[in-house]
């Protein structure tokens, strides 16, 4: 009976800590500033959906830094800042819906 009780009981603690892992808040890299790369320089990109949009394709969109010198990839496919199309924003201010609106018809300007 011992063992079937710290069987249980080791299954617990298992189980608990494995949904504290998933259950925790993972890291949004889109909420930092966003920069694009160019001629081996790094410029900030703007604001999604007015000033850029990242297409569909391969390679980095967007990179953000924590210190200025080191820039990490953020949102894959290609910088795109004209002729191309905007992805819509869910309620929550996510993007989530495929691009379908041109890029430059958001710009207030």
């Amino acid at each position: 009976m011992k063992k079937f009780k710290w069987t249980i009981l080791s299954l617990a603690v298992i189980v608990s800590v494995c949904g504290a892992f998933v259950t925790r808040p993972h890291f949004d890299c889109s909420t930092m500033t966003q920069y694009y790369y160019q001629g081996g320089v790094y410029f900030p990109a703007g604001e999604e959906g007015v000033a850029y949009t990242c297409t569909n394709g391969s390679g980095t969109c967007t990179y953000y830094t924590n210190n200025g010198i080191n820039f990490l990839p953020c949102q894959g496919g290609l910088y795109c800042t004209s002729n191309c199309f905007v992805r819509e924003k869910s309620q929550t201010g996510k993007l989530s819906k495929p691009a379908t609106i041109p890029a430059n018809s958001q710009q207030s300007h």
